[in-house]
């Protein structure tokens, strides 16, 4: 069989099982259109690495929900502080779903902007009127659910606003909507996931950013990490208990852990000039950073290129530095830790926003030393670079931090010879 015969089959057969597909369910597929998927970062994490995720408290405290919320999101006019939450709090009440899921979704997708964009929707969740729009009509979402071979239609009640995209650009209609929608999708879940081909996950909330076909876990990891984040900034989550490396109790440097590495120690930089130092932490920008033992900060300041790779100086006239003049590490702390057992540990957090520590400084083990960035970054999005150094030897912070650090290395590239 010649290539264009085998590729006229596979077309073929690729027509007939999305046509049986389409064919199989009374309704036209939800999707976003033009939402790639991340191949190296799909394989970074996969649904069984993860733990259970906490359950969110029965009552929610309103004003302690605010609180937790805007330290999730960070800054908010003052006007945003208290309404956000309280639409967020009454939308999720209305339609029996998880205020800290809701939550998430707003920092993850829109970061707490009502106009924001992207992902073919808009407003704090992303909703996408493409997606949805044939299922929204006359006050009601319509969708079906399955009994044994067949689907029967149901219908949810949406009176309150039209579903426009004017709409969707507004906080109070757009948390309305999404509240809805997500508890739609916790009731067709299994459904759905019977009906069409699935990537791998562990949460319904995927079904809320792909649509009926899930193509990958990450964007439901990241948005569930942000929910550990809210839970654990409202008061119910606590830290994972600390690792005892040589004595030390070690914690989590970023909050909301586990959290993913994205690039380990040893992988190639600059096309093979010199190798990595540290582990990559996947993160967002401005999220805190914590020391992750008691000790000292022994360093301050920043990382230049030429014979000024370590300057130290003070965050403020860190900041004064233009961002093409960084070296690779940009900004960044270390904290010298002194195990039990003797010798030390020094831990270097890189490429952060802000500083928020000095010299000489005694620091407690989930201490704010910084906020992430990507100083000294040319192409990456924000991260946190972490390094481990031992007396004789540089540590793996995936190894030291297993459980607290997840992940999974990639396969070395294809090499490939003439």
């Amino acid at each position: 069989m010649s290539f264009r015969t085998r590729l006229l089959a596979c077309a073929l057969l690729l027509c007939f099982t999305s046509v049986a597909l389409a064919d199989s369910v009374p309704w036209r597929r939800r999707r976003r259109v033009d939402v790639r998927i991340n191949r190296e970062a799909a394989e970074r994490a996969l649904p069984d690495d993860w733990p259970a995720e906490p359950t969110p408290p029965t009552d929610v405290d309103t004003a302690r929900f605010a609180h937790a919320y805007q330290e999730l999101c960070g800054f908010m006019p003052p006007g945003r502080r208290d309404t956000y939450p309280a639409y967020i709090l009454d939308n999720a009440r209305r339609f029996s779903v998880d205020p800290f899921l809701l939550a998430a979704l707003t920092f993850r997708l829109g970061r707490c902007q009502p106009d924001a964009e992207g992902m073919d929707g808009v407003g704090l969740t992303l909703l996408s009127r493409r997606m949805y729009g044939d299922f929204v009509s006359q006050g009601a979402y319509h969708y079906y659910k399955r009994e044994g071979s067949r689907w029967t239609p149901e219908e949810l009640a949406l009176p309150r606003f039209p579903f426009s995209e004017i709409r969707l650009g507004q906080a109070e209609p757009n948390l309305y909507f999404a509240a809805a929608i997500l508890s739609v999708w916790k009731q067709q879940q299994h459904d759905v996931d019977g009906a069409f081909t699935q990537a791998p996950h562990r949460h319904y909330v995927s079904h809320f950013i792909w649509g009926d076909s899930v193509r990958s876990s990450r964007a439901e990891d990241r948005i569930l990490t942000d929910r550990r984040r809210l839970l654990q900034y409202y008061g119910v989550v606590s830290m994972p208990p600390p690792i005892v490396y040589e004595g030390l109790a070690l914690g989590a440097p970023l909050d909301g852990a586990p959290r993913v590495v994205s690039s380990y120690i040893g992988d190639e930089r600059d096309l093979g000039a010199r190798t990595h130092r540290g582990v990559d932490v996947e993160a967002v920008l401005g999220e805190p950073v914590r020391s992750v033992a008691d000790g000292r900060v022994n360093f301050v300041g920043v990382d230049l290129p030429g014979h000024h790779a370590h300057e130290s100086m003070d965050n403020e006239a860190a900041q004064a530095i233009p961002a093409d003049r960084f070296g690779a590490g940009g900004r960044y702390v270390c904290v010298l830790h002194h195990p039990p057992a003797g010798g030390y540990l020094r831990s270097c957090y890189m490429h952060l926003d802000t500083m928020t520590v000095r010299a000489g400084q005694e620091v407690h083990r989930g201490d704010q030393i910084g906020t992430v960035g990507r100083t000294g970054m040319r192409v990456s999005s924000p991260h946190l670079h972490l390094e481990f150094h031992a007396p004789d030897e540089l540590l793996d912070a995936s190894v030291v931090l297993n459980g607290m650090l997840i992940g999974h290395r990639p396969p070395p590239p294809r090499r490939h010879h003439r």
